[in-house]
């Protein structure tokens, strides 16, 4: 719910910033500027999409807002139980187990081994998996970036239609500020939905995928070295080469931990 927080933060701050000016709130809402630039920035970027990626996009609005972070240690903890499996009964004792998996990618690799594939086709495979992953994520945020780019365009042609309706009218001189005012919102509303809602969620979508493609490359490193008889301990602080020292706490202390885990359940 950070992106939510973030985005409210910032508005909160032009609400807070205009009255501090003695400006009235009520100067900073306008329909008809609003509906130019969202209906017109919307259009144009779906113009220049695929419905199938077009149809990806409530999603991954929803992933910006409620998704959770990959959780790497808790790869390398199942990495180490299924090593230790294999180690003391063979790989084959690991199919009854992938059932368990939530992370269809680890179960995927694992699975590789139980059916007896070589190193370079479990690798083959699971790269060609990242790959699909990437090709799903990218356009979702690309089409965020593209929404973030016409937003401020959109914005200002809705000042240029607004200065020539009001340039048409100039037998009210009373109403040319009130003119320039509407107009100018349009241009206002266009950065504020770049610079504060579009922009931001493709930078957390971007986060989001980057972390997920190091989840994926750390289970694929740990998978590798599961089939190549790797020993628990030398696994650990082989996968924990990922994460920052902070993360670290050893094979022992893993161990331990997910022993605690085990026996509560």
């Amino acid at each position: 719910m950070n992106t939510v927080g973030g985005i409210l933060v910032a508005l909160i701050g032009i609400v807070v910033a205009t009255i501090m000016d003695g400006n009235s709130f009520g100067a900073l809402i306008g329909p008809s500027s609003l509906v130019l630039v969202m209906v017109g920035t919307i259009g144009v970027s779906v113009a220049g999409a695929r419905m199938a990626d077009v149809k990806r996009v409530p999603k991954g609005l929803v992933v910006s807002v409620s998704g959770k972070e990959p959780d790497i240690g808790n790869t390398v903890d199942e990495l180490m139980r299924f090593t230790e499996v294999a180690r003391k009964e063979g790989v084959l004792a690991l199919e009854p187990l992938l059932e368990e998996l939530d992370d269809t990618f680890l179960r995927a690799g694992l699975q590789q081994i139980v059916d007896g594939a070589d190193a370079d086709a479990v690798r083959a495979t699971l790269e060609i998996e990242m790959q699909a992953l990437d090709e799903r994520h990218q356009p979702v945020i690309a089409f965020f970036k593209t929404l973030g780019g016409y937003a401020p365009t959109m914005g200002m042609i809705g000042t240029v239609v607004g200065l020539i309706n009001m340039l048409g009218n100039l037998t009210d001189p009373a109403q040319l500020g009130i003119g320039m005012s509407v107009a100018l919102l349009t241009t206002l509303y266009g950065v504020i939905f770049a610079n504060l809602v579009f922009l931001p969620i493709a930078a957390k979508l971007s986060r989001l995928h980057a972390l997920e493609v190091a989840q994926h490359e750390v289970a694929m490193d740990g998978v590798l070295a599961v089939q190549a008889g790797a020993s628990p301990r030398a696994l650990v602080e082989r996968l924990e080469s990922y994460l920052s020292p902070a993360e670290r706490i050893g094979h022992q202390e893993r161990s331990r931990r997910t022993s605690g885990i085990r026996e509560a359940a």
